[in-house]
């Protein structure tokens, strides 16, 4: 099936994106959700340091760095056992 769509698209980029997901693919799941964690924690600062303290927002920052972390620690894990 991949040999198929490596045909049919014709791009050496692609190709590429291809083969790295077969060798590194929890790896780039955790770079992700790693910058994911990493926006959440600035997010979650500069509600924190908010000028008007009754301008509350809707995203709970907190629950998405812990989220995010801990699923980079997972995929971190799987990398390393599976890669």
């Amino acid at each position: 099936m991949r040999f198929v769509l490596r045909v049919a698209i014709c791009s050496p980029m692609y190709a590429q994106l291809i083969e790295l997901w077969d060798y590194h693919g929890w790896a780039i799941v955790a770079c992700g959700f790693a910058v994911l964690a990493t926006i959440a924690i600035f997010a979650d600062r500069r509600r924190a340091k908010r000028h008007r303290i009754d301008d509350v927002g809707f995203m709970p920052w907190t629950g998405i760095t812990v989220f995010a972390m801990l699923a980079t620690l997972v995929a971190a894990i799987l990398e390393i056992k599976l890669g």
